[in-house]
């Protein structure tokens, strides 16, 4: 475990790839910036921070891949964090599928997993995420939240980084209990909610996920399987 420290850079994911490509690189290295400007998001949206407020890091993990999938790798990383936020920050949050971090209904943090392969093989992940800490406002963003905005309180941005890496190593260490509390944190499950399903607007019970990372929905009393480029949240 090793924390790198950036004032600036373009994407701390891109940062963690250079270095891969460079040197060797350890399992769960990670890289965190005070200034990221060209911090990415899903669906190829921009991450949006105010500088030195925020913790944005990528975090290396190539071990213990084996068994492993994508969406696997993508539910034991979401649930290393709400686990984190409740038990070491007192703060309830709950994964917004595919990879939102919600607090109060509000965007706390987003995840952005790239994953490299080699012959077929998969070698490594960089796990990217953007956690909103100590800023107060954001502009035209009005579903956004922070953890000063719930608490009342100044973090400093290393320790929390060192906190969470902790709860991530124990989570891919205990992989299976991991993934089977995923149900439990994942937003509005069993509930009705609108969304837009194919451009159309839709009311549906969220039902869970399928293996691969599909999200079910049941409407009219079918269940179906969406993937991302499908549907959108609509609350």
């Amino acid at each position: 475990m090793q924390i790198v420290k950036l004032h600036a850079t373009t994407s701390t994911n891109d940062e963690l790839k250079a270095r891969l490509r460079e040197s060797e690189t350890q399992h769960l290295t990670a890289i965190y910036s005070l200034s990221q400007s060209q911090g990415r998001g899903n669906r190829g949206s921009v991450w949006q921070t105010e500088d030195g407020k925020n913790l944005t890091f990528s975090v290396l993990v190539s071990d213990n891949l084996s068994g492993l999938t994508p969406f696997k790798l993508n539910q034991i990383v979401s649930v290393a964090m709400i686990e984190w936020l409740k038990s070491d920050l007192n703060v309830q949050a709950k994964i917004k599928w595919p990879n939102d971090i919600l607090s109060v209904q509000m965007k706390l943090a987003g995840i952005l997993i790239e994953n490299t392969y080699q012959k077929g093989q998969w070698i490594h992940s960089i796990v990217g995420i953007g956690l909103n800490v100590n800023q107060e406002e954001f502009e035209n963003l009005p579903r956004a939240i922070s953890l000063k905005n719930l608490t009342g309180k100044n973090f400093k941005l290393e320790e929390l980084l060192l906190q969470f890496l902790f709860h991530l190593d124990y989570a891919l260490n205990n992989r299976t209990q991991t993934i089977e509390k995923y149900l439990k944190f994942l937003f509005k499950y069993r509930q009705e909610m609108n969304f837009s399903i194919n451009n159309q607007d839709v009311v549906a019970t969220v039902h869970g996920v399928t293996e691969n990372g599909e999200l079910l929905l049941q409407k009219d009393g079918q269940i179906t399987a969406y993937d991302l480029k499908q549907v959108q949240w609509n609350y």
